[in-house]
């Protein structure tokens, strides 16, 4: 007999089994994935890997296409689907990322192409929200030119970026100078630094991909903020 969705989730994934009620050995509730409350956002794929495997049993439509018939058209598809579980269970991926890896390991193109259909289809995997997620935790650590170039080599359209980017009304580049600033003086004021190291300071803002009017502006305001002190 053929080995259903169920039990090709539910088997050993990386080397261990993973039981219907623990993931990673803590227990996932239906508010907290990862021991943290998930708010104010959608969901990473890890995360609704991890909700859906805590549950012990998957939702109605998983159940209906398990009852239906198998998704895989042979074990190798199935297997591809249990690496590319196994990979999304400890780092939430893009789609180019996901796919990069099964290649490697070897997969058939359509043992990969049915195994990225099924975590597609269940939304384990979706660029639009892995986008969403990284400027959300990126923007005033990140500058925007810093951003799209990571998301770029990941294999993200460079549209789809600038779409998310412009939702988000991204305006964080002034407050992650900012935070860069403080690292790189250690407590000093900026106004107590010299002319040579903060033209150094200036090149490496610069570097990291910000524009040097934010960069000449954020200087400005620290200077008379500093005056003030």
């Amino acid at each position: 007999m053929s080995v259903s969705e169920r039990e090709v989730l539910t088997r050993e994934v990386s080397g261990r089994e993973v039981s219907g009620q623990e993931v990673s050995g803590r227990e996932v509730s239906g508010q907290e994935v990862s021991g943290r409350e998930v708010s104010g956002r959608e969901m990473s794929g890890l995360e609704v890997l991890e909700r859906e495997m805590s549950k012990g049993e998957f939702s109605g439509r998983e159940k209906a296409e398990s009852e239906e018939k198998e998704v895989f058209s042979c074990e190798e598809a199935k297997k591809a689907a249990e690496k590319a579980m196994a990979l999304l269970l400890f780092k939430d991926r893009t789609r180019q990322e996901l796919v990069t890896r099964l290649y490697r390991a070897g997969f058939s193109e359509t043992a990969l192409s049915e195994a990225m259909a099924y975590v597609e289809r269940f939304g384990y995997i979706n660029d639009r929200r892995y986008v969403e997620n990284y400027v959300m935790f990126q923007k005033g650590k990140k500058s925007r030119r810093e951003m799209v170039y990571q998301l770029t080599e990941r294999g993200i359209e460079g549209e789809l970026i600038s779409e998310v980017l412009e939702e988000c009304d991204y305006d964080g580049e002034q407050e992650a100078i900012r935070m860069l600033l403080k690292k790189k003086l250690k407590g000093r004021l900026l106004c107590e630094t010299a002319y040579e190291e903060r033209q150094k300071i200036m090149a490496y803002l610069g570097r990291k991909g910000y524009e040097f009017h934010t960069i000449k502006k954020v200087f400005s305001q620290l200077d008379n903020e500093d005056k003030k002190v």
